[in-house]
């Protein structure tokens, strides 16, 4: 039961970080005012809110199993991060993450709208830093309570 709410609380997390890429790079013929205060968003909207801002990283850090520090570097002053450098290769990585899942979204599903994405972070990651690129090698590595395939006789 806590890992189907688990998955459950993450899959609506990522769906939260997609509805937030809605306005990230088109233009709807409006004006958009930088808020001073987002310095090197590359593919969040510059007029993101702080509470839609804080949803987006909190659904990575759900979806990777990660902190802050992660993709962003410690501040000059104690306890502060410096959220604006690009100093950690982490940073960019999941900049390509981002623009790899919203392309596959339209391309794959022609899905524009990051509210209804059938690929986000958490459906590779699964909570890890680094995705699993192969199943575990025998029955006995496999997680417990996932299927086991049905032997051929």
């Amino acid at each position: 039961m806590k890992k189907k709410l688990a998955f459950l609380v993450t899959i609506l997390l990522s769906l939260g970080v997609f509805y937030s890429f809605g306005t990230a790079g088109k233009d709807y013929g409006k004006v958009v005012i930088a808020n001073p205060q987002w310095e090197n968003l590359q593919i969040l909207p510059q007029d993101i809110s702080e509470d839609d801002l804080k949803h987006v990283m909190r659904s990575f850090n759900a979806s990777l199993g990660v902190k802050c520090s992660f993709c962003h570097v410690r501040g000059d002053e104690p306890e502060t991060m410096n959220w604006a450098s690009d100093a950690n290769d982490h940073k960019e990585v999941a900049r390509e993450m981002m623009r790899m899942t919203m392309s596959i979204n339209e391309q794959y599903f022609g899905e524009k709208n990051p509210a209804n994405f059938k690929v986000n972070c958490f459906t590779c990651h699964n909570g890890a830093k680094y995705p699993e690129v192969i199943p575990p090698a025998d029955e006995k590595e496999r997680p417990a309570g996932e299927v086991q395939p049905e032997k051929k006789q």
